[in-house]
């Protein structure tokens, strides 16, 4: 039999293949239309900040000290504490920044915990030891002192809030040793430094205490504080000029409630009442809770013959000053407002004009308040 080389078997259809490239194709169509989010191309995530540590603040409030930035050091030292609540440093630290604005019962509070939080830390007892001697609480202060220097013997922020312990309690033989002490380990300590001056200060030596002061702002020259204490040397010589100029440069370093009431207390004493009564305005409004800066303020109104000012602002003054802190020109001029200004109030005025005669007896402005009042 003859073989047809010709012939080809016909090949089968696969129609499976078509159906799968029209499924595909159709796949492809609805891709394209609908661009769901996993086939478009997505830009990179924002690259995330890192959140600052609490060292970065301590750095932070560490340059701005120095810078005497004080505001912005405070605020970077609560940032500090926010993220280490457990660590001391923070709190020290703040409570040397209020110290130096004479704001002591928030000193206190921050001491409170720091030496709670650390019993064996030195700083903190140190400090602590300087805020109770502020508030006049001795006893205390030398315990917490002299723990700390069981601690570290050669510390002297140590010997320094030693000296001015013994200082407040007029053993100045033994401050001396103490301050001396400090300086002879470290020269360039400030506290040490100026407790020197408020040794010599309160011994009224005030050509030492004016010196050592001095020494303290050369080593400080960013501290209004302590500007604030050479001009008050000064005010104890009457010399008013060097005084005000002393407490201008307080302002200039930082423009506290506590600087600018140095300076316009100093201006009043010196008869410029009209630019003390801008400055002590000024100081009211950093700090309307002040019960000192209010007092002074009062003061200046009275001297402007503003008696509704001065009676007003007196009052609320005597509310948030300590007892302590109360004296007779106070209540003297307080009482007097009260009989000078229109209407007259001698139901108000009589029981500060008492008092007045209680810190002074026979003071005959008191007295002539009285009569005033006796006589209406």
């Amino acid at each position: 039999m003859d073989l047809d080389w010709t012939y080809r078997p016909r090949r089968r259809r696969r129609r499976g293949c078509f159906l799968w490239s029209g499924l595909v194709l159709l796949l492809a169509v609805y891709l394209y239309i609908q661009r769901p989010d996993w086939l478009v191309r997505q830009p990179p995530p924002p690259a995330t900040t890192p959140t600052p540590s609490a060292l970065y603040w301590q750095t932070k409030a560490e340059a701005h000290i120095a810078a005497g930035n004080f505001s912005e050091a405070e605020a970077a030292l609560e940032r500090m504490a926010e993220l280490e609540p457990e660590n001391a440093y923070p709190l020290v630290a703040l409570a040397e920044l209020h110290l130096m604005a004479r704001k002591v019962e928030q000193a206190y509070e921050l001491t409170q915990k720091a030496v709670r939080l650390e019993e064996k830390n030195v700083a903190a007892l140190a400090m602590h030891a300087r805020v109770l001697d502020w508030r006049g609480n001795y006893d205390s202060a030398s315990d917490y002192a002299f723990q700390a220097l069981e601690l570290e013997p050669d510390n002297p922020d140590v010997l320094a809030v030693l000296g001015e312990i013994y200082s407040d309690v007029g053993n100045y033989g033994v401050a001396l040793d103490y301050l001396e002490e400090a300086l002879a380990i470290d020269p360039s300590n400030v506290m040490a430094r100026r407790n020197l001056g408020y040794l010599y200060e309160i011994q009224r030596d005030f050509e030492r205490s004016i010196v050592e002061y001095g020494r303290a702002v050369e080593l400080a020259p960013k501290r209004p504080d302590l500007f604030i204490e050479l001009g008050r040397q000064y005010e104890h010589q009457e010399e008013w000029e060097l005084a005000i100029g002393s407490y201008e440069k307080a302002v200039n370093a930082g423009e506290t409630a506590f600087a600018l009431d140095a300076l316009g207390w100093a201006l009043w004493q010196s008869g410029d009442h009209l630019q003390a009564l801008r400055i002590l305005r000024r100081a009211a409004e950093l700090e309307p809770e002040n019960g000192l800066v209010l007092a002074h303020l009062g003061m200046a109104y009275y001297r402007r013959l503003n008696y509704e000012s001065a009676s007003e602002t007196l009052e609320r003054a005597m509310e948030l000053l300590d007892e302590d802190e109360i004296n007779a020109q106070f209540t003297l001029t307080l009482g007097l407002s009260h009989v000078y200004k229109k209407p007259q109030e001698c139901d108000r005025a009589v029981p500060w004009l008492q008092k007045t005669l209680e810190f002074a007896p026979g003071l005959s402005s008191a007295l002539h308040g009285l009569r005033r009042c006796s006589s209406s």
